[in-house]
């Protein structure tokens, strides 16, 4: 592990959960030459789920008292509020971080490492809500951190990994446990990037939009039939996923 390699955390202007959390990892283990680019967040959600399933940032509201960029720099970590990606001017071969980006230019994806971690199993689950999607379609439930590319939740892979799932579960301690795994990925992949697992362009399989509320109002009930599915696999092959 270089923990003096120059990587950089593309997020918002605003305390975000993520961001947070991939900082306090990044300190913990040891990474000193990091910096953060933050964007205004121009959009405003309007859709609102039936069941929410990533970790509220209301826990993290002590950090309004500090302020999101005296945290950062109390890190020893820089900060550059930025417009637009244009203003980025790293030297080549820095490692990114997708923590809360919006949309990334091509001219970004082309000429950085950008990393991204996202909570479904490529290619089987892509796009949005993939929790939510991997219980109802049965799909492996997990993380995967790949190379942003040409293709959307798809290109070059890192690594893959598949959440445990425990008879005490409920649809949103496996939810807290996604999260946890994806931020620990998220920072592991910044020494595995020169070592790619695999390519998919994940071409036969769909990219999710929200899912509906109608099909929301049934995910506690599949969450139960899907745990019961993986423990007795488990139990039939002495399996650990």
């Amino acid at each position: 592990m270089d923990v003096n390699m120059r990587v950089c955390v593309l997020t918002y202007q605003m305390i975000h959960r993520k961001t947070f959390d991939t900082l306090f990892r990044l300190k913990a283990c040891g990474y000193t030459n990091v910096c953060v680019y933050a964007k205004p967040m121009h959009y405003s959600k309007k859709y609102i789920p039936l069941v929410e399933h990533r970790p509220s940032i209301e826990t993290y509201d002590w950090i309004n008292e500090i302020g999101y960029e005296k945290l950062v720099r109390n890190l020893d970590y820089e900060i550059f509020n930025i417009s637009d990606y244009k203003e980025i001017t790293e030297d080549l071969g820095t490692v990114f971080l997708v923590c809360g980006a919006g949309i990334v230019s091509d001219e970004m994806i082309h000429k950085y490492y950008i990393i991204n971690a996202h909570p479904g199993y490529i290619p089987m689950v892509r796009g949005l809500d993939a929790l939510k999607w991997a219980v109802l379609g049965r799909l492996p439930i997990g993380v995967t951190t790949h190379i942003l590319g040409d293709y959307v939740d798809a290109g070059q892979v890192i690594e893959r990994r598949r959440v445990p799932i425990y008879a005490y579960d409920t649809f949103h301690s496996v939810a807290y446990r996604q999260y946890e795994l994806e931020v620990q990925m998220l920072v592991d992949a910044i020494d595995k990037v020169d070592h790619v697992a695999f390519f998919t362009d994940g071409e036969n399989y769909s990219v999710h939009r929200r899912m509906p509320h109608d099909l929301e109002s049934k995910l506690y009930e599949a969450f139960i039939q899907y745990k019961e599915q993986i423990l007795k696999e488990k139990q039939e092959w002495n399996l650990e996923i």
